[in-house]
């Protein structure tokens, strides 16, 4: 009897059983251990404030009762055009033991499919499945210029040289690193695209992913409404530490805030550690570039996969 296909039904026993697979098959930079793994579960769906935005937890693949492939899912929300929040479905974890590698296409296929209501993402997919999703027609974002800016003297003469002195905050406006201090999101932000749905949760909640340390640095007015924020994580380049740009948002229509924010950030640390690490590293997915006009070091080309269909 082949290999059987059925939805992940979520529950203690049913953890207990997934875990085991998932630290066999994820070895490496993805390796985890059993509490840790346990950890992303509770993070991806108890803790996950948009976890009501669609019932999938994933699939898995079992042969004989036992598991010997998974593909997850972790809900979350969207914004479309008009700013109404429509479900979505990340992908997550996706593993298949070596010998069952050929049923790898039907839990793909299990995925795609919830692209008929809900829109779904899949951010790290593997060359073969970026070909296969290519073959569906999904859209994919894949090229990226990476920006680096020096910080502290070295910052600071290279902006005043290139005439490239971030301007700071207008008054009213306050940069904060504690989520907790933000009491709601602008509403008036751009409408010209699909973009990720903010809110004050979803912050406090992706800032407690147990896989990796992120910082916030955020600017809100008297009210403690955010505008624009940075989220940061501490990386490494060629073994110089730096604050790596992972996320960022504005609801303004230019750039000159999230600029504020790098410019505290050249001269200011959002955590104890990193005052004197050199470099801030910036992602841009051109044609769009926030960081126009800021004091470049150095540009570099980079690849990635971001891919994601719409109903």
């Amino acid at each position: 009897m082949p290999a059987q296909l059925e939805p992940f039904l979520d529950s203690a026993s049913a953890r207990a059983e997934l875990v085991p697979f998932l630290m066999a098959h994820f070895q490496g930079e993805g390796a985890c251990s059993e509490q840790k793994w346990h950890q992303r579960l509770v993070f991806w769906w108890d803790e996950n404030p948009f976890a009501s935005a669609h019932a999938s937890r994933g699939w898995v693949l079992r042969d004989e009762g036992k598991i010997v492939g998974y593909l997850g899912v972790i809900p979350t929300f969207y914004e479309n055009p008009q700013g109404k929040p429509v479900p979505a479905l990340i992908a997550t974890s996706w593993a298949v033991a070596d010998e069952y590698r050929h049923a790898a296409l039907p839990m793909g296929m299990m995925f795609h499919r919830q692209g008929r209501e809900t829109v779904v993402v899949d951010t790290t997919p593997s060359p073969e499945v970026q070909q296969l999703l290519a073959r569906w027609g999904w859209a994919a974002r894949t090229g990226m210029k990476r920006r680096l800016i020096p910080r502290g003297w070295l910052g600071r003469l290279l902006a005043v040289v290139a005439d490239a002195v971030p301007a700071p905050l207008p008054a009213g406006m306050e940069i904060i690193t504690d989520v907790r201090r933000i009491s709601a999101v602008h509403p008036a932000r751009p409408r010209r695209q699909l973009q990720k749905h903010i809110t004050p949760d979803y912050l406090r909640w992706y800032m407690t992913s147990p896989m990796r340390e992120h910082l916030f640095i955020g600017a809100v007015d008297e009210s403690g409404m955010l505008s624009s924020y940075l989220i940061v994580a501490p990386k490494k380049l060629r073994g110089l530490p730096n604050w790596y740009v992972k996320d960022w948002f504005t609801v303004r229509e230019n750039d000159a805030e999230l600029q504020a924010l790098v410019g505290w950030l050249m001269k200011n640390s959002p955590a104890d550690k990193g005052h004197q690490w050199p470099l801030i590293s910036l992602p841009t997915f051109l044609p769009d570039d926030p960081w126009y006009g800021l004091p470049i070091l150095y540009s570099r080309d980079e690849s990635l996969c971001h891919c994601h269909w719409l109903p």
